[in-house]
């Protein structure tokens, strides 16, 4: 199927029903709920899995590109708050968030990817590989 591993299906299964489980949780205590999305649980498991498949520069890259876009993804946070502080409806200030948060991300990425931070390629350059 596609190159697709079982073990693949069952990760993203079991991300899936952590996703709708911590779904359910919010809607009964979003402080506990916020406390488990902040920590970078799908991420340690994502680099860990890939590592111990014996992909450890892959594992690295990842960790390092996901460290690059943590700080585009707060655009998400910060406009989402300042609409909803100025009166905006939610679902346009929602909207608004998701289309900052994507404009950051690229923007990020363009510097990133000029800086020589990040590749296109299946395994990302390191900052410390960048050619001087």
């Amino acid at each position: 199927m596609l190159g697709i591993s079982t073990g693949t299906i069952i990760t993203g299964v079991g991300m899936a029903v952590f996703a709708i489980i911590l779904s359910a949780v919010a809607e009964k205590n979003a402080w506990f709920a916020s406390i488990v999305v902040a920590l970078p649980l799908l991420t340690i498991l994502t680099v860990f899995r890939t590592a111990l498949k014996g992909d450890v520069s892959t594992a690295n890259a990842f960790s390092n590109n996901t460290f690059l876009l943590f700080w585009p993804g707060l655009a998400f946070f910060v406009v989402l708050n300042l609409a909803q502080r100025f009166g905006m409806p939610f679902w346009w200030a929602f909207t608004t968030s998701v289309v900052a948060t994507g404009l950051a991300t690229w923007g990020c990425m363009a510097v990133y990817h000029n800086l020589g931070w990040v590749s296109t390629d299946a395994k990302p350059a390191m900052p410390a590989e960048t050619p001087k």
